[in-house]
């Protein structure tokens, strides 16, 4: 079965840590036995890319019929690039924006009414899009990758102060939404009972990088006001990294019970006190006993059973349409 991803976010040189969950499920399918192309949508070099991709999906869709199944990674612009045809059944992963942000809501409510089957991430995201078909499923997390490691063999790799507290920002600071100024000002609070204490704030680094991160760092901070399912919450319960998180997406969910993970207001003090419970013991949470639940292969599964289904579906009718030629015709 050849499948066609369509993405405007995808690890490359310059970007590489962009998507890198995209790619994580391209190859977690290969391993199933599917033939994954992906159409990335270089959407920062020209915003007449979408055009051009949009000329080629029909082409290789609609003309050449070249694939069983179009998968676009987030809504919006991407899925309405992947409907650009109408021969082959297509599948939409809804990844939170497209769908919590105003701006990009309406579109995305309309192209789910649209195509085949949507994915999307939190239970959120399934009602504020009003298909009760939609699948809940947030991508997997590669376990190999993501595990815990050495904190002292961690920093030493990246540089980083061997004692020193360390909180990681896993985000872009100068992202409005991510409200970095938050954990700017809680680690002010904190740095009256540690005063060497550092906020380590990463974007864009390859993956292999963000795991070390994870395993150098004592705990995760976010303080975003709309997340869909944060793969750096994840990716951090798989690390036992301790997490101190807003009630965001479906952050409550993944670590409630998790030893050393909070979920707090977006108020400075509330975040510097459950960052001090951390920072005093210095103790990792035991997140990796949820996070073994969302491995790469078995989402990879579940996405999978969703094309098989839709090609059936797909050979089904073609065959009842053979075989129910009208009066005046005869089967092919």
């Amino acid at each position: 079965m050849r499948i066609l991803f369509v993405t405007n976010e995808y690890p490359t040189e310059d970007i590489p840590g962009a998507g890198p969950c995209i790619r994580q499920q391209q190859h977690a399918l290969e391993a199933l036995g599917y033939d994954v192309d992906v159409l990335y949508i270089d959407r920062m070099a020209s915003k007449l890319n979408y055009l051009k991709a949009a000329l080629r999906v029909f082409w290789l869709a609609q003309i050449k019929r070249r694939y069983d199944v179009i998968h676009a990674h987030y809504g919006y612009i991407c899925a309405l690039t992947a409907r650009m045809q109408f021969r082959i059944p297509v599948v939409v992963t809804f990844r939170g924006s497209d769908v919590l942000r105003n701006r990009e809501k309406p579109l995305s409510w309309l192209l789910a009414r649209m195509i085949d089957r949507s994915i999307v991430m939190t239970e959120e995201m399934k009602q504020a899009l009003g298909r009760r078909d939609a699948l809940v499923l947030p991508y997997g997390i590669d376990l190999d990758l993501f595990k815990p490691h050495s904190q002292a063999e961690a920093r030493r790799e990246l540089g980083l102060p061997p004692d020193a507290p360390l909180i990681l920002f896993p985000y872009d600071p100068q992202r409005a939404l991510k409200r970095f100024y938050l954990v700017e000002q809680a680690a002010a609070i904190l740095k009256q009972e540690f005063p060497d204490l550092q906020v380590v704030a990463i974007h864009q680094q390859p993956h292999e990088q963000v795991a070390r991160y994870m395993n150098a760092c004592d705990a995760m901070a976010l303080v975003s006001t709309r997340e869909g399912a944060p793969m750096a919450i994840r990716e951090a319960m798989a690390c036992n990294l301790p997490i101190v998180s807003v009630d965001v997406g479906d952050v409550a969910s993944v670590i409630k019970g998790t030893e050393g993970c909070y979920i707090v207001q977006p108020d400075p003090e509330d975040i510097a006190a459950k960052m001090a419970l951390i920072l005093r013991s210095r103790r990792r949470s035991n997140g990796r006993r949820v996070a073994e639940t969302m491995g790469l292969l078995p989402t990879a599964a579940k996405v999978a059973a969703i094309y098989d289904r839709l090609v059936r579906q797909e050979a089904q009718h073609g065959l009842f349409t053979e075989n129910h030629a009208g009066p005046d015709e005869e089967p092919a």
